[in-house]
């Protein structure tokens, strides 16, 4: 390996958090046995074997879950701001014990735009992180509501980037059942959530009105990359019934997005796809770990394998592992 790679989408989180949550909402967070499960989530120490053992430079920590996954949290602005600070603090000292090695992002109160923009202000600004994340999904605020037009502005003018990430909850996928079956709400309602919220991004003009602005998609760029041929067609179809006011073609906007590499196994031809949209500066090399089976041994491990699997030249390699994330984190 040519290059020590940056891995810029992993997770952490704290059972302070976890505890924070389980109290506001009265009820048990139902993924807490795996959060206590996964030492890596939670512990620096076990989280710096990790990517010493893989030869990993920097990972990127992105908090979870979301206050949007929490209605009574979510919808006290009160609570969302202070559930927020909690877990940002807790973050901030995890980076702490190492912070060459572990490079913060916040979680936001999207619930208010002014605490939104004040929390990711403080967390730049104050905590030294290097963006936000917001969550996305049909019971998230939608990323073309006009709360969120501060918080792009504010991304620009911190020379910040921000990380989007899917959170439908297990939905039924038909009026005649309860909930999702089968998985479906996560293994493909959030590609389509993730592409969902890139729609309302792009045709709300953000990339319009705010040039050079760093969106990091999750799950190698979900829907967009098999499928912009296909959209293509579609838009020329039906462009009179939905009247926008960006530019043309409306395809390349989608071109402004980044892209992680998460794919969960061994699929260098997805990774190729999601570089031929996107291009080889918005690729960079993310594994969502730790949350497999091995405290994120197996993403780290397969989607390493992955990108040096890619038919690419070394040099491209190179910029997708550690090259394009050095950029945005000023390190290069």
């Amino acid at each position: 390996m040519s290059a020590r790679p940056i891995d810029f989408y992993t997770h952490a989180s704290s059972l302070k958090y976890v505890d924070f949550v389980e109290k506001h909402e009265q009820k048990p967070f139902f993924f807490r046995a795996q959060y206590e499960r996964l030492k890596t989530l939670t512990r620096w120490k076990e989280r710096l074997d990790l990517l010493d053992r893989n030869g990993i430079d920097v990972h990127v920590l992105v908090p979870m879950p979301f206050l949007e996954s929490f209605s009574r949290i979510f919808n006290d602005a009160s609570l969302a701001r202070e559930g927020a600070r909690l877990i940002n603090n807790e973050i901030a000292e995890f980076v702490s014990h190492e912070p060459k090695r572990f490079k913060g992002v916040a979680v936001l109160p999207t619930t208010d735009p002014e605490l939104m923009v004040a929390e990711l202000n403080r967390a730049v600004k104050e905590l030294g992180f290097v963006g936000a994340c917001c969550a996305v999904g049909p019971t998230c605020k939608r990323m073309d509501h006009p709360d969120m037009e501060p918080l792009y502005r504010a991304i620009i003018d911190l020379d910040a980037t921000l990380w989007l990430h899917p959170m439908r909850p297990p939905l039924p996928e038909y009026a005649d059942e309860e909930t999702s079956q089968f998985g479906a709400w996560n293994t493909i309602g959030w590609l389509y959530d993730t592409t969902s919220a890139m729609y309302r991004i792009v045709f709300a003009g953000v990339f319009d009105r705010y040039r050079g602005i760093r969106i990091v998609t999750h799950h190698h760029g979900a829907l967009l990359p098999a499928h912009s041929w296909r959209l293509n067609v579609q838009w020329s179809k039906a462009e009179a019934q939905y009247p926008t006011s960006i530019t043309k073609p409306y395809i390349d906007h989608f071109k402004n997005f980044h892209c992680d590499t998460a794919v969960f196994g061994y699929a260098p031809k997805v990774l190729e796809l999601a570089l031929q949209f996107f291009g080889p500066d918005h690729v960079l090399f993310g594994s969502d770990s730790p949350f497999d089976v091995d405290d994120g041994q197996h993403f780290t491990k397969e989607t390493l394998r992955s990108i040096d699997g890619m038919a690419i030249p070394p040099e491209m390699r190179n910029d997708i592992l550690c090259g394009n994330a050095k950029r945005i984190l000023g390190t290069a």
